[in-house]
Protein backbone atom coordinates (compact mmCIF):
# COMPACT_ATOMS: atom_id res chain seq x y z
CA UNK A 1 0.00 0.00 0.00
CA UNK A 2 1.30 3.03 -0.65
CA UNK A 3 1.45 6.21 2.02
CA UNK A 4 2.11 9.92 1.28
CA UNK A 5 3.96 11.82 3.58
CA UNK A 6 3.93 15.72 3.69
CA UNK A 7 6.91 17.46 5.18
CA UNK A 8 6.19 21.01 6.14
CA UNK A 9 8.11 23.92 7.61
CA UNK A 10 6.24 26.00 9.95
CA UNK A 11 4.75 29.92 7.95
CA UNK A 12 6.61 32.95 8.30
CA UNK A 13 6.98 33.79 11.94
CA UNK A 14 7.46 37.34 14.27
CA UNK A 15 11.13 38.24 14.05
CA UNK A 16 11.05 38.54 17.76
CA UNK A 17 9.23 37.38 20.64
CA UNK A 18 10.27 38.97 23.89
CA UNK A 19 9.69 35.71 25.99
CA UNK A 20 11.29 32.99 24.00
CA UNK A 21 12.00 31.58 20.59
CA UNK A 22 9.33 29.12 21.46
CA UNK A 23 6.63 31.55 21.57
CA UNK A 24 7.46 33.21 18.22
CA UNK A 25 4.01 33.75 16.50
CA UNK A 26 3.02 33.98 13.27
CA UNK A 27 3.27 37.51 11.14
CA UNK A 28 0.28 38.70 9.16
CA UNK A 29 2.10 36.78 6.10
CA UNK A 30 2.27 33.90 7.84
CA UNK A 31 -1.16 33.95 8.21
CA UNK A 32 -1.51 34.15 4.14
CA UNK A 33 0.93 31.41 3.35
CA UNK A 34 -0.89 29.08 5.99
CA UNK A 35 -3.87 29.64 4.39
CA UNK A 36 -2.21 29.21 0.77
CA UNK A 37 -1.43 25.96 1.93
CA UNK A 38 -3.99 24.68 3.03
CA UNK A 39 -6.20 25.48 -0.11
CA UNK A 40 -3.35 23.34 -2.38
CA UNK A 41 -3.79 20.43 0.52
CA UNK A 42 -7.28 20.61 1.60
CA UNK A 43 -8.20 17.57 -1.24
CA UNK A 44 -4.84 15.51 -0.30
CA UNK A 45 -6.90 13.29 2.31
CA UNK A 46 -4.38 14.04 4.95
CA UNK A 47 -5.63 11.87 8.22
CA UNK A 48 -3.03 13.01 10.68
CA UNK A 49 -0.97 16.23 11.60
CA UNK A 50 2.23 15.39 13.93
CA UNK A 51 3.00 19.27 15.02
CA UNK A 52 5.80 20.95 17.01
CA UNK A 53 4.72 22.29 19.98
CA UNK A 54 5.80 26.07 19.60
CA UNK A 55 3.42 28.89 19.13
CA UNK A 56 4.18 29.27 15.05
CA UNK A 57 3.90 25.39 14.30
CA UNK A 58 0.17 25.26 16.10
CA UNK A 59 -0.55 28.60 14.35
CA UNK A 60 0.34 27.03 11.12
CA UNK A 61 -1.81 24.17 11.55
CA UNK A 62 -4.81 26.27 12.40
CA UNK A 63 -4.42 28.59 9.29
CA UNK A 64 -4.27 25.03 7.26
CA UNK A 65 -7.73 24.69 8.18
CA UNK A 66 -7.58 21.33 7.02
CA UNK A 67 -10.74 19.01 7.46
CA UNK A 68 -11.44 15.09 7.31
CA UNK A 69 -14.18 14.06 4.91
CA UNK A 70 -16.89 14.38 8.13
CA UNK A 71 -15.94 17.89 8.68
CA UNK A 72 -14.11 17.51 11.99
CA UNK A 73 -10.81 19.22 11.65
CA UNK A 74 -8.02 16.80 10.79
CA UNK A 75 -6.27 15.23 14.12
CA UNK A 76 -3.19 17.01 15.71
CA UNK A 77 -0.67 15.04 17.35
CA UNK A 78 1.45 18.38 19.32
CA UNK A 79 5.06 16.60 20.19
CA UNK A 80 7.21 19.06 21.65
CA UNK A 81 10.07 16.65 20.74
CA UNK A 82 9.68 18.13 17.21
CA UNK A 83 10.80 21.39 18.46
CA UNK A 84 14.31 21.86 16.96
CA UNK A 85 14.63 17.99 16.49
CA UNK A 86 16.93 16.78 14.03
CA UNK A 87 15.98 14.49 10.93
CA UNK A 88 16.03 11.41 12.91
CA UNK A 89 14.18 12.24 14.99
CA UNK A 90 11.32 13.16 13.28
CA UNK A 91 11.60 10.07 11.06
CA UNK A 92 11.84 8.16 14.67
CA UNK A 93 8.21 10.21 14.96
CA UNK A 94 7.13 9.05 11.85
CA UNK A 95 7.74 5.44 12.20
CA UNK A 96 5.68 5.20 15.52
CA UNK A 97 2.41 6.25 13.41
CA UNK A 98 0.03 2.81 13.14
CA UNK A 99 -0.16 1.63 9.77
CA UNK A 100 -4.13 2.88 9.19
CA UNK A 101 -3.29 5.98 8.36
CA UNK A 102 -1.70 6.81 4.71
CA UNK A 103 -1.26 10.32 4.45
CA UNK A 104 0.84 11.86 7.21
CA UNK A 105 1.68 15.65 7.67
CA UNK A 106 4.07 16.75 9.77
CA UNK A 107 4.82 20.52 10.88
CA UNK A 108 8.26 21.55 11.98
CA UNK A 109 11.32 23.58 11.70
CA UNK A 110 14.44 23.85 9.61
CA UNK A 111 17.19 22.43 9.50
CA UNK A 112 15.26 19.24 10.52
CA UNK A 113 12.31 19.31 8.33
CA UNK A 114 14.51 20.07 4.75
CA UNK A 115 17.18 18.02 6.23
CA UNK A 116 14.46 15.07 6.17
CA UNK A 117 12.93 15.66 3.07
CA UNK A 118 16.66 16.30 1.28
CA UNK A 119 17.23 12.80 2.80
CA UNK A 120 14.18 10.93 1.54
CA UNK A 121 14.64 12.55 -2.10
CA UNK A 122 18.39 11.97 -2.22
CA UNK A 123 17.93 8.17 -3.32
CA UNK A 124 15.62 9.01 -6.10
CA UNK A 125 16.91 12.66 -7.42
CA UNK A 126 19.69 13.81 -5.86
CA UNK A 127 19.85 17.26 -7.42
CA UNK A 128 16.27 17.93 -6.03
CA UNK A 129 17.73 16.59 -2.33
CA UNK A 130 20.67 19.60 -2.95
CA UNK A 131 18.05 22.03 -3.76
CA UNK A 132 15.55 21.31 -0.72
CA UNK A 133 18.80 21.54 1.07
CA UNK A 134 19.45 24.77 -0.37
CA UNK A 135 16.50 26.37 0.04
CA UNK A 136 13.05 25.21 1.80
CA UNK A 137 11.99 28.79 3.12
CA UNK A 138 8.94 29.23 5.87
CA UNK A 139 5.48 27.26 4.35
CA UNK A 140 7.52 25.10 1.85
CA UNK A 141 6.20 21.40 1.82
CA UNK A 142 7.21 18.37 -0.08
CA UNK A 143 5.22 15.51 -0.70
CA UNK A 144 6.60 12.18 -1.12
CA UNK A 145 5.28 8.52 -1.88
CA UNK A 146 5.90 5.45 0.42
CA UNK A 147 6.34 2.12 -0.53
CA UNK A 148 6.60 0.66 2.91
CA UNK A 149 5.00 0.68 6.42
CA UNK A 150 5.91 4.06 8.65
CA UNK A 151 8.00 1.87 10.80
CA UNK A 152 10.21 0.84 8.06
CA UNK A 153 11.00 4.46 6.98
CA UNK A 154 12.94 4.33 9.91
CA UNK A 155 15.73 2.02 8.45
CA UNK A 156 15.50 2.99 4.83
CA UNK A 157 15.31 5.99 2.51
CA UNK A 158 14.98 3.41 -0.80
CA UNK A 159 10.51 3.14 -0.52
CA UNK A 160 10.63 7.15 -0.33
CA UNK A 161 9.82 8.82 -3.85
CA UNK A 162 9.73 12.62 -4.15
CA UNK A 163 5.95 13.78 -5.84
CA UNK A 164 6.54 17.44 -5.52
CA UNK A 165 7.89 20.34 -3.43
CA UNK A 166 6.08 23.33 -3.06
CA UNK A 167 7.37 26.64 -2.15
CA UNK A 168 5.45 29.91 -1.02
CA UNK A 169 4.86 32.21 -3.74
CA UNK A 170 7.57 35.20 -3.21
CA UNK A 171 6.64 38.36 -2.17
CA UNK A 172 6.21 41.07 -4.45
Amino acid sequence: MTRTLFLMRHAKAEAHDPRSDFNRKLSSRGWQQAEEAGRVLADRGIQLVLCSSSARTRQTYEGLGLKLPSGEPVPVQYMEALYLGSADLIRQRIGEITDDITELLVIGHSPGIPTLAAELAWATQPRQADQIQCWFPTAAHSEFEIDSSWSELWNSDGDARLAEVRRPKRDI
